[in-house]
């Protein structure tokens, strides 16, 4: 089967926020009768990991952190600590969409623009927009907090802005172009990556994953492993970390993509899109097999 067509990329790529994971999945129904999963690696008694169809999209110069699509197909990619690299499908080359933006983070296409976030030496940070090929801060702090190292964000069901501050161990809510700013508590320390359904917010870090009812639920634990980076698929919530590849949260299933050395950030669907943290590369991977 082939895995896809480059020219059918821009109607099956999205990023961050998606369908809503299935409630018996990774929804609270779905954690009540017992505890999240064990945080430790997979072992012999585990399920191995079912097969995916998985190639290397692209490669790029430095290291991708974050992806997210545009409606047109492109691909854009966060280049660790200066600029943001673009992947047209349409020539199937890589080149910079921006430079010397500081350390930019997660990014999110979102309307006809990319919003993203950055940080100055873990000292202050921003949700900016980017204007041609510079940005525009958006917001930089809630009243006297100042935003340290939000190091993804996500777009929430009711149009508010959400970035994880990492540095600060909070996530920053924000609304009406940057006006109003609140921040919300989360049991995680260290909350570095987020995805949004239809009516849920997912925060994820070192010590796990948490689920928010969209607006004004409790955060709750759904998952004890750390996360690299969370995404939705048709109903269902994967992340990402070293031990685990790409997982299921709240279960034990997960994919096999041995080329892919330290899965991090992920974005589409159908390809599945996953940043590889130890490589230099974006990999794709169809999940149409996966049940």
């Amino acid at each position: 089967m082939r895995l896809f067509l480059l020219l059918s990329l821009s109607g099956s790529l999205a990023h961050g926020c998606a369908a809503e994971p299935k409630a018996d999945d990774t929804g609270t129904e779905g954690t009540a009768d017992g505890p999240a999963a064990d945080p430790s690696p997979p072992d012999a008694d585990d399920p191995p990991p079912e097969p995916v169809e998985a190639t290397a999209l692209f490669e790029i110069v430095g290291e991708p952190f974050d992806i997210t699509t545009s409606p047109d197909g492109r691909i854009f990619t966060s280049i660790a600590e200066h600029a943001i690299d673009v992947w047209d499908p349409s020539t199937g080359w890589v080149e910079t969409h921006t430079d010397n933006l500081g350390a930019v983070f997660g990014i999110e296409w979102s309307g006809d623009t990319i919003f993203y976030s950055t940080s100055n030496h873990r000292q202050s940070g921003a949700l900016m927009e980017l204007e041609g090929r510079t940005g525009r801060v958006i917001a930089d702090a809630a009243g006297p907090t100042v935003f340290r190292e939000p190091r993804d964000l996500c777009l929430a069901p009711d149009g508010a802005w959400v970035l994880a501050d990492t540095t600060l161990e909070t996530l920053f809510v924000i609304r009406d172009g940057g006006s109003t700013v609140e921040q919300l508590s989360v049991p995680l320390s260290e909350p570095s990556t987020l995805a949004a359904g239809e009516a849920h917010i997912y925060a994820g870090g070192e010590d796990g994953v948490v689920q928010i009812s969209w607006p004004g639920g409790a955060p709750e634990v759904i998952d004890a492993r750390a996360v690299n980076g969370l995404h939705v698929v048709d109903g269902t919530l994967w992340g990402t970390n070293p031990d685990w590849g790409v997982f299921e949260v709240g279960r034990d299933r997960r994919l096999d993509l041995p080329g892919v050395r330290r899965p991090g950030r992920m974005a589409g669907g159908h390809p599945l899109l996953v940043t590889d943290w130890g490589g230099n590369g974006v990999w794709a991977a169809d999940l149409t097999e996966v049940e």
